[in-house]
């Protein structure tokens, strides 16, 4: 027998198809070299998988971050800018599962002038 025990019973667990993707944010942190990530996803049953793409302001990549099997719904990440330029950055997260994108959410942030 099997017990699964919840801090809030308003918040069933979801089965993978059905696990979401419900708040991001991103936010360039003070040395400029470095943006803080946060993604909080719906509970979920089986353990989903994350793949975040981090792009310059010219559209091209700047960090790619694959997180397989999360057991956490509260996400504080943290990702490199290895040479900032000024310009707004976005930042692709895709929710996948057995390979197939179920959501993807963009956020974005504003590099400054020096």
């Amino acid at each position: 027998m099997s017990f699964m025990f919840f801090a809030d019973e308003d918040e069933v667990p979801l089965p993978p198809r059905e696990v979401r993707i419900m708040e991001t944010a991103a936010e360039l942190l003070p040395d400029r070299r470095r943006v803080a990530l946060s993604v909080t996803l719906t509970p979920f049953l089986e353990y989903p998988n994350l793949e975040i793409v981090l792009f310059r302001p010219d559209g091209q990549e700047e960090r790619t971050l694959s997180i397989i099997g999360t057991m956490d719904r509260h996400l504080n990440l943290t990702m490199h800018v290895a040479r900032p330029v000024a310009g707004e950055y976005r930042t692709r997260i895709d929710l996948i599962y057995e390979g197939e994108v179920l959501q993807t959410e963009t956020v974005k942030f504003v590099m400054p002038q020096n």
